[in-house]
């Protein structure tokens, strides 16, 4: 069993975040974890940079993965959500439907997770900050489970989700600071030791979110 936060951000490419690369490292570390991702918003580190990282983290026999958080757009300017995408060897900048970005990641071998899709609006401009029961017809491969923003009763929309679509459900900390690292993770049923082998095993269902102190 293996302990991946599969949401995390560093201020190195996210101007919201507080996260120095190397603290990542080390709060993970202390937080028990096997693994995090990195999900930039609207972009992937550039290689190189990212193998320095990946480095230092596999030293402490920690997995890295470089994923990217992507905000959807529909033809009418407003936001469909935004979602994780893992095994896509570029940035995905740009606008994108929700369904245009799944195709486009699932054409290219990656994996796509509804981040946060029952998390509430703050802006009043619409009524998740996330897809909503816009899941119900988009072919994500999971969805975003446990999230520190998201209240048992999103819990519970995502859970009616996960049985009506048969899809796996992830846990992510979305950490913009430190002390949120590791809040919420992914359970990894199987071992998982590289990028390939975390695309297998949620595409296979054999994940589950979770979150500290559950």
């Amino acid at each position: 069993m293996k302990k991946i936060d599969l949401h995390t951000h560093t201020r190195r490419y996210s101007d919201c975040a507080f996260i120095k690369p190397q603290d990542l490292i080390s709060r993970a570390l202390e937080e028990g974890l096997h693994g995090l991702a990195i999900t930039e918003h609207g972009m992937r580190w550039p290689d190189e940079e990212f193998a320095l990282l990946y480095a230092q983290a596999k030293a402490h026999n920690l997995l890295l993965i470089n994923g990217q958080e992507i905000l959807t757009i529909d033809a009418h300017g407003r936001m469909e959500g935004e979602f994780l995408v893992f095994g896509i060897k570029r940035s995905l900048t740009g606008a994108y439907e929700a369904a245009r970005l799944i195709e486009i990641v699932h054409r290219e071998g990656g994996v796509v997770v509804a981040a946060h899709p029952y998390k509430l609006s703050r802006n009043g401009k619409m009524h998740y900050y996330g897809a909503g029961d816009s899941l119900y017809h988009l072919a994500v491969d999971a969805v975003e489970l446990y999230h520190p923003d998201q209240n048992e009763r999103a819990r519970g929309k995502i859970e009616q989700v996960m049985a009506k679509r048969k899809i796996p459900s992830t846990g992510g900390s979305d950490a913009h600071v430190p002390a949120r690292i590791g809040a919420c993770f992914t359970i990894f049923e199987r071992d998982v030791s590289s990028e390939e082998e975390l695309l297998k095993e949620i595409r296979g269902g054999r994940i589950r979110g979770w979150a500290k102190g559950h």
